[in-house]
C-alpha cells in the first residue's frame, strides 16, 4: 500500500511537470516567443573575435549558381547571433544585422579568425532592455556604407539610420493590420535610379512598393513555395529572393528570382542550397565579381541554439536565365 501511495505522488509530480510543459508551450505559441520582461541587455561597441571553420557542403545548388566555400560562424560576444540580414559595404566588408539590433561588421574569412566590430543599434521602436522591441529582420546599407534603413518585424515599422547616429522612425504607413507580432517585413531592397523601394512579407504572398519612402502601394506575390527569407538586388539590376520552405523533415533553402508581372510579382526558383534540415537561411548580399560572374553571400540564423553557416556563392549571370 504504501508504494501504491508512493507510485501515485509520483505521478502526481509527472502530470503537474507535462501540465506546466503544455501549458509554457501554449504561452510561447500566444506570445509568438516573445515575452513581457525585459530580456536584453544593451551593451557598448567592442571588437570581437570571430572563429570559422570550414564545412564541406555536398549537393547540386543551380544553373549558373557554385558554391565556392562555407563556414560555421561563432564568436566571443553574445551578440554575434540570430543573424537575419546581411550587406556588402563599400569597402568590401560584411554588415550583418542580428534579429535582436546588433551590427556585426568582418571581413570576408580569409583564415581562422578575423576581427569584427559588433555595436547595438542606437535606437528603435520601444524600450532597448526588450528583445521584441529590436526585432530587426531586414537591411538597406547606403552605398558608402554609412547610413542603413532597417525594418523591425515585431513594431512592423522602418527605422532611419544615419551616419551622425540618430535614429528615426520613418512615417510609412504600412497595412500591418493581422499580420501577427512575428510575420512581417522580413526582406528589402531599393532601387537607387528609380528611388523606389520594394519591401518583402515573410508569408510570401505581398510586396510593398514604396517611393520616396512615404507612399506605399499593396501588389500581390505568386509562385512562392514558402515563406520569404530575405532579398538582395543583383549588380545587373535583378533580384534574388532567399526562399524558406518547412517540411516534415526540416526546412529547405532555395533561391528565386523576382520578376515582374502584369498584376504584382512571382518568384521563379532557380536553385536549391546543399543545407541541412536545420539550416535556416535569413540574410542575402551581392558584390559584383569579374566577368559578368556576381558573388553572393548567405547566413543563416541560428536563433541560438543551431550553428550559424556563412556561404560564398558565384553567380553565372551569363548563364543564370534572364
Amino acid at each position: 500500500m504504501r508504494d501504491s501511495r508512493l507510485n501515485m505522488a509520483e505521478w502526481n509530480v509527472q502530470r503537474s511537470f507535462i501540465k506546466l510543459l503544455i501549458a509554457g508551450a501554449f504561452l510561447l505559441l500566444a506570445t509568438d516567443g516573445q515575452t513581457d520582461w525585459p530580456d536584453r541587455t544593451p551593451r557598448p561597441d567592442r571588437i570581437a573575435r570571430l572563429h570559422f571553420q570550414k564545412v564541406d557542403l555536398q549537393g547540386a545548388v543551380g544553373r549558373g549558381l557554385t558554391l565556392d566555400g562555407a563556414w560555421t560562424l561563432s564568436a566571443d560576444d553574445a551578440r554575434v547571433m540570430g543573424l537575419s540580414a546581411l550587406a556588402v559595404r563599400a569597402d568590401g566588408r560584411l554588415e550583418a544585422l542580428s534579429d535582436s539590433g546588433a551590427l556585426v561588421t568582418f571581413a570576408p574569412p580569409k583564415g581562422d579568425t578575423a576581427p569584427a566590430l559588433v555595436s547595438d543599434l542606437p535606437g528603435g521602436p520601444g524600450y532597448p532592455t526588450f528583445k521584441k522591441y529590436r526585432d530587426s529582420e531586414a537591411m538597406i546599407v547606403d552605398a558608402d556604407g554609412r547610413g542603413r534603413t532597417i525594418a523591425f518585424e515585431s513594431r512592423h515599422s522602418l527605422w532611419r539610420f544615419d551616419a551622425d547616429g540618430t535614429a528615426r522612425k520613418l512615417p510609412l504607413p504600412l497595412p500591418s493590420a493581422g499580420w501577427g507580432s512575428n510575420k512581417g517585413i522580413e526582406a528589402m531592397v531599393d532601387n537607387p535610379a528609380g528611388g523606389t523601394t520594394l519591401l518583402l512579407h515573410e508569408g510570401g504572398r505581398l510586396v510593398l512598393r514604396v517611393t520616396g519612402m512615404s507612399a506605399v502601394r499593396s501588389l500581390p506575390l505568386a509562385g512562392a513555395t514558402g515563406g520569404v527569407a530575405d532579398a538582395v538586388r543583383l549588380p545587373d539590376g535583378r533580384i534574388v529572393v532567399a526562399v524558406r520552405e518547412i517540411g516534415l523533415l526540416g526546412l529547405t533553402d532555395r533561391l528565386a528570382w523576382l520578376e515582374r508581372t502584369g498584376a504584382g510579382y512571382r518568384l521563379v526558383n532557380f536553385a536549391t542550397l546543399p543545407l541541412g534540415p536545420l539550416d535556416n537561411v535569413e540574410g542575402l548580399a551581392a558584390q559584383a565579381d569579374s566577368d559578368g560572374r556576381t558573388i553572393l553571400w548567405a547566413v543563416t540564423d541560428n536563433d541560438g541554439w543551431r550553428r550559424t553557416l556563412l556561404l560564398r556563392m558565384t553567380l553565372d549571370t551569363r548563364k543564370a536565365p534572364a
